[in-house]
């Protein structure tokens, strides 16, 4: 028994050339995405198990002119009828296994051939319906079928296993912790500051102070202030980064400092920038990115790489209640590996943050994954959304 590797953009691509190459008793052993210096050869690379003995040219006409499909239940060998250089029995049932574990994560069964069914309760299809990239959610399948036993619990487990989320350290008497908010204009950035300062602070008895920096839209610095002067929490205006640092340096606090910075648009590289230069000065800041949950993986990533001269530590997520699913949001974070703290699930405050958790949104997204559940099921707070998902 040999082994062979191919590279192709799919699978049963490179299945069906392997077996018009190799024979119709070829077997698939692994696959894997193509690793990036050899990306260009195809997207996956699949590697193949085949017996030369079989591979004459009478053979090769006739396993190219028959069915291509994996019997269900082949005979094993045994006694005399082992062909010279096959397998062993035990190794030709581990390929089996193997075979039998892929072609699961694929959505297909032995005998099925290079058919991929259109059933939604795959595992990939379902990942990919839920708003996770089709790579992505292949990945996911593989590695949930390599693990056996019950095909949801592994999915949900390796899902988990992969989504980067942080939660909130408790803080302790005289602690002092600093964070920043950032982002594009109009995510909540503001209005995830204040819950922060209620819920994370004031509830739990940490003396809040809030400032915030740069040139806001209109009326968005009074309206911080309004919220201020409700909490009871020291607020500081700060025209530049500059008098910020000044403030930071001259006013010690034992507590929580929040601080709230203008939406950055494309036009605002200066101040991003210089925004940027504050950021590498202070290095106890916690950076946390604001960006909305219902936003495409492809629009996520941008934001993010738009951004990343901020060296964001941590990402927000707001808008959990208006989007249709997790998925985009699940992607991006494994995609770029900056973990998850907070997500806003609605306007309330405080109440409409949550601490992001891994295994409540792999529940979600495997949730939303079908019609069993209804998206505002799904997209609920994450207490109450856990419930529909289990």
């Amino acid at each position: 028994m040999q082994t062979k590797t191919y590279f192709a953009n799919n699978v049963p691509s490179a299945l069906e050339v392997a077996r018009q190459e190799l024979g119709a008793d070829a077997l698939l052993v692994t696959s894997r995405p193509t690793p990036a210096h050899a990306r260009h050869f195809g997207k996956v690379e699949v590697t193949f198990a085949w017996d030369p003995s079989a591979s004459n040219p009478s053979v090769r006409k006739q396993a190219a002119l028959a069915p291509r499909s994996v019997p269900r239940n082949p005979a094993r060998p045994s006694g005399n009828t082992q062909a010279p250089g096959a397998p062993r029995p035990s190794e030709m049932d581990e390929i089996r296994q193997q075979l039998s574990a892929l072609t699961f994560a694929l959505g297909c069964t032995p005998g099925e051939g290079n058919r991929v069914p259109a059933e939604e309760t795959t595992i990939a299809e379902r990942l990919t319906s839920a708003g996770l990239r089709s790579d992505t959610a292949r990945e996911i399948a593989l590695a949930a079928a390599e693990a056996g036993g019950d095909h949801r619990t592994a999915a949900i487990n390796e899902l988990a296993r992969r989504i980067p989320a942080s939660p909130f350290e408790e803080m302790k008497s005289g602690e002092n912790r600093t964070l920043a908010f950032f982002g594009p204009p109009g995510r909540g950035k503001t209005t995830s500051l204040v819950k922060l300062a209620v819920g994370y602070g004031l509830a739990r008895r940490i003396p809040v102070r809030i400032y915030s920096v740069g040139a806001h839209c209109v009326g968005g610095e009074q309206q911080l202030a309004r919220y201020a002067a409700i909490l009871g929490a020291p607020f500081h205006a700060c025209e530049s980064v500059e008098n910020l640092n000044l403030a930071l340096n001259g006013d010690p606090w034992r507590g929580l400092v929040l601080i709230d910075t203008p939406g950055f648009s494309p036009s605002s590289q200066g101040d991003l920038n210089e925004m940027g230069r504050f950021f590498a000065s202070r290095q106890e800041v916690e950076k946390h990115l604001v960006l909305r949950a219902d936003a495409r993986t492809a629009d996520t990533l941008h934001m993010i790489s738009r951004f990343a001269e901020l060296k964001p530590s941590r990402l927000l997520f707001t808008g959990m209640d208006e989007a249709t699913t997790a998925g985009s949001l699940v992607d991006a974070l494994m995609g770029v590996g900056i973990a998850a703290t907070f997500l806003g699930t609605g306007p309330q405050i405080p109440d409409d943050l949550e601490e992001a958790d891994a295994m409540r949104l792999a529940r979600s997204v495997w949730a939303a994954g079908t019609s069993e559940t209804s998206n505002a099921a799904v997209m609920a707070p994450p207490a109450k959304y856990a419930r529909a998902a289990a």
